[in-house]
């Protein structure tokens, strides 16, 4: 709840206490540091802590199994923002092996606690965002430019830190508010005005449209996703919870391995090869394309094969326990996999 000073009998937005010392906002970074998940109010799995220039950075994992990177750092700056986008990235792109080298206790440590870890989060989990920052100051001319990224896999926190005359310090922790404009025009063709124009043939659900700017709106989405819970199984597709799950932070519809394979197999005997795989959700800007062979081997968009599709899916988003058989379309608006299973 916002808390204003009444002047001149108008409320002002209250300013308490003075500008911070260095030493208090030096404080203030190493208690968010320590104390991240609650600041956040996000389960998380933290994989390690580097030193960064002017802060600290996290690598983790999130509800979803998303590889995640969160920067606690003094000042925000337009070179601090590429940097910690580049760290971002890099950490994305880290393997099982590669984060459990990196947890405390080695691989063993990693397994049990991760086990631990996922068994506490519900299913069906979405991601995150891929970058959270939170600062002390972030310079003026960066404001209008952070506009243009939230929402789009980055978070940013603003920490309003004041010093007291007692020798306290205060924080408040809000969501950074760009002033980007807020009532942007919908262009989402669903909710055209009556009378416009719209296509003869509806598009499909995964119809690739241009990504809007803004902050994404918090109502529900509607109309199907594609991590929504399953439809019935087709005729001989089999059944059970694995088919029922959501896509994303479920166990595949059939596991990896050579029962895997031979159905990816069966499946490219039976459409003509090569095809575009394509798993599209436009909202949370993912896109991404991959190519089935003849023998049912998957390449996906940076040249890596693989014979699972699961496996196929993590790899192009850069995360874990995505259900591929679900996710792969055969072309935009095509089956899945998991519907063209004998």
């Amino acid at each position: 709840m916002a808390l204003f000073d009444l002047k001149d009998n108008r409320l002002e937005p209250a300013v308490l206490g003075r500008r911070a010392t260095d030493a208090d906002r030096s404080a203030v970074l190493a208690a968010v540091r320590r104390q991240i998940t609650e600041v956040l109010r996000r389960p998380l799995l933290a994989i390690g802590w580097d030193q960064v220039v002017g802060g600290d950075a996290l690598t983790a994992l999130d509800a979803a199994g998303q590889v995640v990177t969160i920067e606690v750092i003094d000042a925000l700056d337009s070179t601090a923002l590429l940097l910690a986008m580049a760290r971002a990235t890099g950490a994305a792109r880290s393997g099982r092996d590669q984060l459990a080298s990196r947890y405390p206790g080695g691989l063993p440590a990693f397994e049990r606690d991760l086990a631990a870890f996922r068994g506490s989060m519900p299913t069906g989990v979405e991601p995150g965002p891929r970058l959270t920052l939170l600062a002390t100051e972030i310079a003026d001319y960066v404001r209008p430019a952070l506009g243009m990224i939230v929402g789009s896999g980055v978070e940013l926190h603003e920490l309003r830190v004041r010093s007291t005359e007692d020798g306290r310090a205060l924080v408040d922790v809000e969501p950074l508010r760009t002033g980007v404009v807020d009532h942007a025009p919908d262009l989402n063709w669903r909710t055209a005005a009556p009378g416009a124009q719209t296509p003869e043939t509806p598009l499909p659900e995964d119809a690739t449209v241009p990504t809007p700017v803004v902050a994404q709106p918090s109502e529900p989405e509607s109309g199907p996703q594609e991590d929504a819970p399953a439809a019935p199984s087709p005729a001989g597709a089999g059944n059970g919870h694995r088919l029922e799950a959501a896509a994303l932070g479920a166990e595949p519809t059939i596991p990896s391995g050579q029962a895997s394979e031979e159905a990816l197999a069966t499946i490219a005997q039976t459409i003509e090869t090569p095809a575009t795989l394509v798993w599209l959700r436009r909202r949370r800007g993912i896109d991404h394309r991959a190519t089935l062979a003849a023998d049912g081997t998957i390449t996906i968009a940076d040249g890596t094969s693989f014979r699972d599709p699961s496996a196929a899916a993590n790899a192009a988003q850069n995360t874990q326990d995505i259900d591929g058989w679900r996710v792969w379309r055969v072309g935009v608006g095509g089956p899945s996999l998991r519907e063209l299973l004998a």
